[in-house]
């Protein structure tokens, strides 16, 4: 990693004081906290279908499907990446292709939950140039960086088959530094409406972002929300770490004040995000240490960074409180004591637009907005999301930011949603094994593919508002 990101915590914290100092964002709608939930009905399965039931994966948690990625290039197949590295091809069938799409193993580390491969997304041009990236932890020989780095790297499909990768393709994008602890890894990638590549990134790991203190620190990419451009220029040519230009609008792009690739800091363990088709307002689910659990929002509109708190606050609570897991004295936190959960505070703090007590909610993981048109009207506009350790999958309204509706099927370990083209989710289920789709009940059909032949027509991960569009081929 370079120097500016591993800086005197010193200068970067008199440095952060500045930058933030001059933020004045406007203030949105108050912020809902629940303390408990009702239990949800055990109706789940009524509005779910599986596509690919668990006898397809291999056995274990290294077969633990992380995510359902659609690579656009209208051809009939998936792909899925499982947790232990290999990354697997579904072409609507019972089972998987037979060979794998790439196989990761021999590079990941994968000795704690929070570790292995995480991430996958697909270039926006990938039916034009084939680039597909993954974020996972190195196992450091062959693997890129040291033992349990964090590695982002961009590999191509093969020119002659699409149903394969090249594994000798692969070209480091980014190798984050995590050698204070193995959690906290975050874990997710999109290419948001801009054409930009996201990356969301945990804080190092161990309790309350001991002892570094990454989240706050804008010179640090941990605990960030990071944005790059994976198009342009190299900006770093002496880094074999860093090979990616900078966004020209990225708060911090001239590195005086903090690293040129974040975007927004103050979260924790952003596990799961996304953006919303219809307006590129992102969403963020951001895993609490022993308090609670948070939805964080970060509208198009506002300009960045948006500091979420983490570790000053958890939840709708100050570290001074009493009511966040962690009881902070020092400097950065000083002034950050408003209780009221509304954002930003005085402070420039902005707090998440919903939060859930962590018990009995322990992972949250973020959804996303419906903007399809197969389910029913009452869905529409509405966020979905799920803790991994529960069966549950909540809907709330994000504007009005309450919580209306929810299914549970009793099977616990949702480890991500995924959204297709014209706007209809699926439900990553790595515990259980298995990935499924919403709809709308067996009176409706079930999947909406099976009264449809264009399940196969075009991607969701473009990376333009254009093709995000819902539209009826």
């Amino acid at each position: 990693m370079p120097f500016a990101i591993r800086s005197s915590r010193a200068t970067a914290g008199a440095a952060a004081a500045v930058a933030l100092a001059v933020l004045a964002l406007p203030a949105p709608s108050r912020a809902t906290c629940y303390a408990s939930f009702p239990a949800c009905p055990t109706n789940g399965d009524a509005f779910k279908s599986t596509l690919i039931a668990s006898a397809a994966f291999p056995a274990g948690t290294a077969g633990e499907p992380m995510a359902f990625v659609d690579p656009h290039d209208r051809l009939g197949h998936r792909l899925v990446p499982l947790h232990g590295g290999r990354i697997r091809v579904w072409d609507g069938g019972a089972g998987f292709l037979g060979p794998d799409f790439l196989d990761l193993t021999g590079r990941i580390r994968r000795v704690f939950n929070e570790q292995g491969l995480l991430a996958m997304t697909v270039h926006p041009a990938y039916r034009e140039n084939g680039y597909f990236f993954v974020y996972y932890t190195s196992n450091g020989n062959p693997g890129p960086g040291a033992s349990d780095d964090i590695v982002l790297e961009r590999y191509t499909r093969s020119a002659s088959d699409p149903n394969v990768a090249d594994p000798g393709s692969a070209q480091v994008v980014l190798v984050i530094d995590h050698q204070e602890a193995i959690n906290h890894n975050g874990g997710w990638l999109a290419f948001g409406p801009d054409g930009y590549l996201y990356v969301s990134t945990g804080d190092g790991g161990n309790g309350c972002d001991t002892p570094i203190r990454d989240a706050q620190d804008p010179f640090s990419i941990r605990g960030k929300l990071l944005r790059i451009d994976v198009d342009g220029p190299d900006a770093f040519p002496g880094d074999p770490d860093r090979n990616y230009a900078i966004p020209p609008d990225n708060p911090f792009a001239s590195g005086a004040s903090g690293a040129p690739e974040v975007w927004d800091l103050g979260l924790r363990n952003p596990f799961r995000f996304s953006f919303d088709r219809a307006n590129g307002d992102l969403f963020i689910g951001d895993v609490g240490q022993s308090n609670w659990e948070e939805i964080n929002h970060h509208a198009a509109a506002t300009p960045a960074p948006v500091n979420f708190g983490w570790v000053c606050r958890e939840g709708c609570d100050t570290s001074a409180t009493g009511g966040s897991s962690c009881s902070l004295g020092g400097g950065e936190c000083t002034g950050h004591t408003g209780t009221t959960c509304e954002y930003p505070t005085a402070s420039n703090l902005w707090d998440p637009i919903l939060c859930f007590s962590n018990t009995p909610w322990v992972s949250i993981i973020g959804g996303y907005r419906y903007r399809g048109g197969f389910l029913p009207g009452e869905h529409q506009g509405r966020y979905f999301f799920a803790d991994a350790s529960h069966g549950s999958i909540w809907r709330s309204d994000p504007v009005g930011l309450t919580t209306a509706a929810c299914w549970d099927d009793g099977n616990s370990g949702i480890y991500a949603f995924a959204e297709d083209h014209l706007g209809e989710l699926y439900v990553v289920n790595g515990g259980a094994r298995r990935i499924e789709c919403l709809h709308a009940g067996a009176a409706s059909g079930g999947c909406y593919w099976a009264s449809w032949g264009g399940f196969f027509e075009d991607g969701f991960e473009s990376g333009s508002t254009t093709r995000w569009s819902a539209s009826v081929p």
